[in-house]
């Protein structure tokens, strides 16, 4: 009963409202007037757009391939970033004049804030097959700024234009040259060091020329004649050494001197000549040291050499064939002396040679380790100057503009039309939200009222029925003050109607137009 009893009716609303007319009027009119003067105040701005877009390089990639390989929305947002700096934009704020009344207030950074805020970059893509990265490529760019003046809006919207495409030629070609100034870097620094490695390998073959690879076989053909003459020494010394012995033989069977018997004792002359040829032999055979050798010269030291020295020291050999032998015994020493030096000579040529054919491996080692660097740097050297050359062609096709390039398809124009504000919106909202606000101011006045309304009241306050229902009864007064105020709200309200649509279609599109000529004229002057 009591859930029946809250329900209100349809005209239980209709009288809510009839007692808080003036509270629901009152705002309403003064909201939707609020509303209307937002609407015709707020100042319209204009907004002035570009489109750019991004051809793709002209010269097949197979034939020319461009060292810029960033995507060209990352190159779209950096150069975003070159261009709005702080000192750009405080450059076009000053040539166009902008901000004139803030600038005593507000700071550099604040002002080109503002221009950032007022400006548009918006990126075109597409779905393209095969391009990866979500299929999404971006085909083109929208720049655009908004001002109140049509003109200044047009004007930098071509500045961004002309500063976007000059940023991105200068970004291009700058990648470009340092790529192929990095790519000559390094191929000066592979030559630098192709030379240092030449000069270590002219160093390793100096210190070790004796023992290169490349000498081997003349060091094992040079050890090969040093033992074949070697050999014949031997061969030679051996002959020497026979031709000695008999030229020994010989000498000490003939007289060095031709002498008669009235010069000396023949007897102690011969027996001391005897062991003088036999001591010539055994010498001739063995050395001095030899148990033969000692004995016999033992025997000619216990002989008498009065006589014999006397002969000797006052005569000279006189006997030919005596001294011929003498003289081939003399050249045989003097080869048998010259075959020892040279043995000793080819012996240690010998050594040296072996001596460079055990290092021969080891120099080899060291010599391939470093032509191998060698050659890789050449290898590395000609790769970067391949690299080198292509980035120069790169960097020309960057200066000329055949790579992928900005080009403006849809230049900036004078707008005729505001952006915003939406005046018409800005009525209609105005409009609802003042019928919301007083329709709630009244509903909330009734609720906070504590009057009883209605014979249903009472009823629910004293929980007895009324007898009698007694209706409000109008005068004549009533119904003139009803009259009037009916009157008073078609009034007010049609004034209203009238002037939002005087509004709609007078300001917001003639009115615009009105000022667009205006500054048109102003600007041809």
């Amino acid at each position: 009963m009591e859930m029946e009893e809250d329900i209100k009716s349809l005209m239980d609303y209709v009288q809510m409202a009839r007692r808080q007319k003036f509270l629901i009027i009152l705002p309403i009119i003064l909201l939707s007037m609020l509303s209307v003067a937002v609407a015709l105040v707020l100042p319209a701005v204009y907004r002035s757009e570009a489109t750019i877009l991004i051809e793709q390089q002209h010269i097949p990639v197979s034939l020319i391939q461009s060292t810029v390989v960033s995507f060209a929305d990352e190159r779209i947002r950096q150069i975003e970033q070159r261009v709005m700096t702080i000192d750009n934009v405080n450059k076009i704020i000053n040539k166009y004049g902008l901000y004139k009344e803030q600038r005593k207030e507000r700071s550099q950074t604040a002002l080109a804030e503002a221009f950032r805020a007022n400006s548009e970059l918006n990126l075109v893509t597409a779905n393209v097959v095969g391009r990866g990265r979500g299929g999404k490529a971006t085909l083109a760019f929208k720049l655009a700024f908004n001002d109140k003046d049509p003109l200044i809006s047009q004007k930098i919207a071509n500045e961004m234009v002309t500063l976007y495409l000059s940023a991105n030629v200068e970004n291009r070609t700058e990648r470009a040259a340092d790529t192929t100034k990095f790519l000559e870097d390094e191929a000066q620094k592979f030559k630098i060091e192709i030379q240092k490695t030449e000069n270590k390998i002219a160093e390793y073959k100096e210190a070790n020329r004796d023992s290169l690879p490349e000498l081997l076989s003349v060091n094992v053909a040079s050890i090969s004649r040093v033992e074949n003459n070697l050999q014949q020494l031997t061969l030679q010394e051996k002959m020497l050494r026979e031709r000695r012995i008999r030229i020994r033989s010989h000498l000490n069977s003939t007289s060095a001197n031709i002498i008669t018997a009235s010069t000396v004792d023949g007897g102690g002359a011969e027996n001391f000549s005897a062991l003088n040829a036999q001591y010539q032999y055994l010498l001739g055979k063995y050395s001095e040291s030899h148990p033969d050798v000692r004995a016999v010269k033992r025997k000619m030291d216990s002989l008498p050499q009065s006589g014999v020295g006397t002969l000797q020291s006052t005569s000279t050999a006189n006997n030919p064939v005596y001294l011929q032998l003498k003289n081939e015994q003399t050249i045989a020493e003097i080869e048998l002396q010259n075959i020892y030096k040279q043995r000793t000579k080819l012996r240690e040529t010998l050594e040296e040679l072996e001596l460079r054919v055990s290092q021969t491996h080891q120099v080899e080692r060291g010599y391939h380790n470093l032509m191998r660097d060698l050659d890789s740097q050449k290898h590395k050297y000609k790769e970067l100057k391949a690299k080198s050359l292509d980035a120069k062609l790169s960097q020309s096709l960057e200066e000329e503009q055949k790579a992928e390039k900005f080009s403006l398809i849809e230049p900036a124009r004078v707008p005729r039309k505001p952006v915003k504000p939406n005046r018409f919106k800005i009525l209609v909202m105005g409009f609802a939200l003042s019928v919301v606000v007083g329709l709630g101011l009244g509903y909330l006045a009734e609720m906070l009222d504590g009057s009883l309304r209605g014979y249903k009241s009472l009823e629910r306050l004293t929980g007895v029925e009324p007898l009698v229902v007694i209706p409000y009864i109008k005068i004549q007064t009533d119904i003139d003050n009803t009259k009037k105020n009916i009157r008073r709200l078609i009034i007010i309200s049609s004034l209203l109607l009238i002037g939002a649509v005087v509004a709609v279609h007078f300001w917001y599109q003639p009115l615009d137009m009105i000022w667009f000529k205006v500054l048109n004229r102003l600007n041809m002057f």
